[in-house]
């Protein structure tokens, strides 16, 4: 299995612009998840939770 990439346009904030792919789509916004996590779909949702609540909490603005 390969990896995977979700990635949204700057602005898009909706589910359903959310673009999935097997490459890379150079998107200012982009997530790759790793073919060897890819199968466990809630270690990829906790994954992405950490990342989110890093970014609310911890994270300086903009981003450094």
């Amino acid at each position: 299995m390969a990896d995977r990439f979700y990635s949204v346009i700057l602005g898009e904030q909706i589910e359903s612009l959310v673009t999935e792919g097997a490459s890379t789509s150079s998107e200012a916004i982009e997530l790759r998840v790793n073919d060897s996590v890819y199968a466990n779909k809630l270690q990829v949702i906790l994954g992405v939770r950490a990342l989110l609540l890093y970014l609310e909490g911890k994270e300086t603005s903009p981003i450094a």
